[in-house]
Order: structure tokens, then sequence, then C-alpha cells
């Protein structure tokens, strides 16, 4: 005898009612994570300055380079933590020259004997090197506007 050459309807490999409680459970699953998310208190930038570390604070491949007050060449007035300063660097005499030795560098910290500014590797140098070559440094601070 032949066998019956007749087709039946394919079943599903993971029964349906596994595949419901897995959606059900992936929904809880979203759910939950959602809800973690809205509830979780945001914190300010000065809560995250003031309860983490200087190296927690300091953005990837930065590094926190404090400069002397005695660098500079001008006082830098009313400077807080998260303000914007340009440095130039200054050579007075019969040949002067002024050069832009880093931009747009973070302060992250201020006192009476140093400024701490988040730097990269290039404005680090640059800094050094302008000290270092006897440049007077003249710090400027940023307009937030």
């Amino acid at each position: 005898m032949l066998p019956v050459l007749t087709f039946a309807p394919k079943r599903f490999v993971v029964g349906r009612r596994r595949l419901l409680l897995a959606g059900a459970g992936t929904a809880l699953l979203v759910l939950s994570i959602g809800s973690a998310v809205v509830a979780s208190p945001t914190r300010s930038p000065d809560e995250v300055a003031a309860n983490g570390s200087l190296a927690q604070r300091l953005s990837v491949s930065t590094w926190a380079l404090a400069v002397p007050i005695a660098w500079l060449a001008a006082p830098l007035a009313e400077v807080r933590s998260g303000d914007s300063v340009d440095l130039l660097a200054i050579r007075s005499g019969d040949r002067p020259l002024t050069i832009t030795v880093a931009a747009d560098l973070r302060v992250m910290g201020a006192d009476e004997r140093a400024i701490v500014f988040e730097v990269d590797e290039e404005s680090a140098t640059a800094i050094a090197t302008a000290h270092a070559s006897g440049l007077l440094i003249v710090p400027l601070l940023r307009s937030t506007h």
C-alpha cells in the first residue's frame, strides 16, 4: 500500500500557552523598566558636583589640571565650577606675540591658590609649554549668553 499524500495543518512548535505567557512576561518587564526610569529622581549638575569625586566629574579622555594663580598675568574674578575659560599666552617686548593656548576649558574648582580646569592632552601640553617658555597666561571668562 502507498502512504497517504495529504498534508495536515502545521502546528506551532511552541505552544500557544507558552507564547502567551512569554508575551505577558515581556510586557511586565518593559513596564517595570519604564517605571524605574520614570520614577528615578534626576539629580542636578550641582548635586552631582557636590557628591561625586573630581575623577567622577571629568568627561571621558580628559584630565584635571590645577593652574596656580601665580601663573596668571591677570586675576580671574568670580570664577565658579562649570564656567568656561579660554587661556591666551602673551609675550611682551620687542617682538610681542599673543597665541591661544587653550579654548573652552571647563572650571572644575577654584580657590585662592589655584584653578582646576578640565583639559585634554593638547590643552595640558600647551599650558605647560607656555608656562615653561616664560609666557604670561591671560584667562578669559566666557559668557553664558
